[in-house]
């Protein structure tokens, strides 16, 4: 009896700890609002010359920009980010360049 219990316990832990960790990879994908401000392609990588993914993006259109990170260096700046059509962002993602994206919030994670 006293085997079932801690088994049982042990399991309802362990599914806890798993729903715990799920919460907080979500809790990672989430992102912010920002605005296309020039047309612009979003790409697979940090980088203009891989795949196109989102193309035809027109400035004042809402995305949701999910971090930041370095890529090809493009007019002297080198940041790139990634960002989703959707607010949840549940298909997807691609990678504008710093010059076409405004970001409002400084407290974007780093991919």
């Amino acid at each position: 009896m006293r085997t079932s219990l801690l088994a049982a316990v042990g399991a309802a832990v362990a599914v806890a700890g798993l729903v715990g960790f799920a919460g907080t990879a979500a809790a990672a994908e989430a992102g912010h609002p920002a605005y296309i401000k020039a047309p612009a392609t979003a790409y697979q990588h940090a980088d203009n010359r891989s795949a196109p993914i989102f193309t035809n993006l027109k400035p004042g259109q809402q995305v949701t920009a999910l971090c930041f990170t370095e890529g090809q260096t493009v007019d002297g700046n080198h940041n790139w980010f990634r960002i989703s059509l959707t607010p949840d962002p549940q298909g997807s993602t691609g990678f504008v360049h710093r010059d076409a994206i405004s970001v409002s919030t400084p407290d974007l994670r780093h991919c």
